[in-house]
């Protein structure tokens, strides 16, 4: 087998090393860039090199993977011969790495992390990996066998049987690495390596991992201004889900249908026009009554379109009632809460933070929610410190529960130093309110003393705190 070493400077002991065991086992290795000239004949003689190789291995180093290395030209030129990594490219962690600094592109296949002796641990997993490029010959010379043992009509029978169970084996293998970059938030990864295991076998295995993928990037789509948009990404799942949509009624269709909902409404952020996203959540009921994902999309549509708060909340309601992706419908459903600042949007956000913390569900602290936790902070500021429509804020919930929330969302130990004054306010506010007037009392007088010590001689804060606590004294 021809491999091809890519390494820099800091591992060239290493891979001297790798040469040596390589050559042993009977491979050739390119390996010297001592002797290569410099400029455009040495880029030349490396993309050569690459494009001769039958396997091209990267010596993954915090060094290797750093901007500007020519380590990285060399990844390209592998990434240019094989857009799908598996089975050519093997990436080996010479020295602990920091993963998110490793390109997708070599976290697209399974890295070796050798816990002994680095040269017998590479030179055992090309062994591996070469058995299927060695022995091509001897498969033929089988095969030749076979026509003559059972007909040339048996042979090629045996034969197809066997590449298709090659080609299984092949896409079962991809669709568990798409599943791994999945994972990981990497979408266009694992978009990209369950197509190719669907080029190989279109087993409902494969198909089905198509759809989920698709339907998550959905979800979870980002993209980089300039470089992509939402619609190059619609356009990429759309086939899929719409052939998972027009097959039998099932929950599953009614998943699609729901997403192609969600694909529309995508678009037409992007200035498409002529969309109904909604047509699709309906059309997933008739499916699925109780769908998670029509109901959950068809809130969030109501919502941006300024829906009564009845309306949407009956919505999520139904979606939290299916029993599935309860994270997801939370998540959304903050999103659309908070999409707009109404008083009656952000009075039911809080009610379902109230419901969250009553159930144990997870959201403080949790990093998907963090950022939404901290839109809620927003709220409570407008409405206590600010004292915008305060006391209907105030009544959105009985005063215990309104304590208890705003304690669940905020530990003490993790509001940041500078909103300290204002969390102490907010907290002695619902302590006020439940009764706890000695309590609240105390945390007032910290925020003045506070507020004193930093010079604060006037504004909202210091003005609301002087009124609290002669309000309470008396």
């Amino acid at each position: 087998m021809k491999i091809f070493v890519s390494y820099t400077s800091e591992q060239a002991e290493v891979a001297q090393s790798l040469d040596l065991a390589l050559r042993a086992e009977g491979h050739s290795t390119f390996f010297d860039r001592a002797s290569l000239p410099s400029g455009e004949a040495y880029n030349r003689k490396i993309r050569d090199g690459v494009q001769d190789c039958d396997l091209f291995i990267f010596l993954v180093s915090p060094q290797s993977v750093t901007h500007g290395r020519y380590s990285l030209a060399e990844l390209e030129f592998a990434q240019a011969k094989w857009p799908n990594p598996a089975g050519h490219v093997l990436p080996v962690l010479v020295t602990p790495t920091e993963m998110n600094a490793v390109p997708p592109y070599l976290k697209a296949v399974s890295m070796l992390q050798p816990s002994g002796d680095i040269a017998a641990s590479v030179a055992a997993e090309v062994e591996r990996l070469a058995k299927p490029w060695r022995y091509p010959r001897l498969r033929q010379s089988a095969a030749m066998v076979l026509v003559v043992l059972v007909g040339a009509a048996g042979a090629v029978w045996l034969a197809r049987a066997y590449l298709h169970e090659q080609q299984r084996a092949e896409a079962i293998r991809l669709v568990n690495a798409a599943k791994l970059q999945e994972q990981t938030g990497n979408y266009a990864s694992a978009w990209d390596l369950a197509a190719n295991a669907a080029s190989n076998a279109s087993t409902a295995e494969v198909v089905g991992a198509q759809e989920q993928v698709a339907m998550e990037w959905l979800r979870n789509i980002w993209v980089i201004e300039g470089k992509e948009t939402f619609t190059d990404i619609v356009n990429k799942v759309l086939p899929v889900l719409s052939q998972c949509a027009a097959s039998a009624p099932s929950q599953r269709a009614a998943d699609c249908l729901a997403h192609l909902g969600w694909a529309d409404f995508l678009r037409s952020r992007e200035g498409a026009g002529g969309l109904d996203p909604a047509q699709y959540y309906r059309r997933a009921f008739e499916v699925d009554p109780g769908n998670v994902f029509a109901h959950t999309m068809l809130a969030h549509h109501l919502a941006r379109a300024s829906g009564a708060i009845n309306d949407i909340r009956s919505q999520f309601s139904a979606a939290l009632a299916s029993g599935r992706e309860r994270g997801f419908v939370r998540h959304y459903q903050f999103a659309a809460l908070l999409y707009y600042h109404s008083p009656q949007s952000e009075e039911e956000a809080i009610r379902v933070a109230d419901d969250m913390r009553r159930n144990s569900e997870p959201m403080a602290g949790a990093d998907k929610n963090d950022y939404q936790r901290w839109q809620l902070w927003n709220v409570y500021y407008d409405r206590v410190i600010r004292g915008n429509d305060k006391a209907a804020f105030l009544s959105a919930l009985p005063p215990r529960d309104h304590l208890a929330t705003f304690r669940w969302l905020f530990p003490e130990d993790s509001v940041p130093d500078d909103k300290r004054n204002l969390y102490l306010f907010m907290l002695a506010t619902f302590e006020e309110g439940n009764g706890q007037q000695t309590e609240a009392l105390k945390a007032y007088r910290a925020v003045q003393d506070a507020l004193a010590g930093q010079g604060a001689v006037g504004g909202p804060l210091v003005d609301a705190t002087a009124a609290s606590i002669k309000r309470l004294s008396h």
